[in-house]
């Protein structure tokens, strides 16, 4: 759409991690243990201060027990 700017990547990132977390309940400290993540780094992966890299995407998927291209998927919708 002109004259709208979309959100940085790595913040839509951060959300659909983030909405992902929050439906399976787990707090940010725990879902950061659960993945053997310092909880600093997950925290601001989530509020897209981060740019990850695709092992790190991967990690976090596999602990969300979802694919990659879901949460990519989610990230392009916003």
């Amino acid at each position: 759409m002109p004259g709208s700017k979309r959100k940085p990547v790595q913040e839509r990132i951060g959300v659909a991690v983030r909405r992902r977390r929050e439906a399976l309940k787990y707090s940010q400290d725990d879902f950061a243990l659960h993945l053997d993540m310092h909880r600093s780094y997950y925290g601001a992966l989530e509020r897209g201060m981060k740019d990850l890299r695709l092992s790190t995407l991967e990690r976090v998927c596999e602990g969300l027990g979802v694919p990659m291209w879901e949460v990519v998927k989610d990230a392009e919708s916003q």
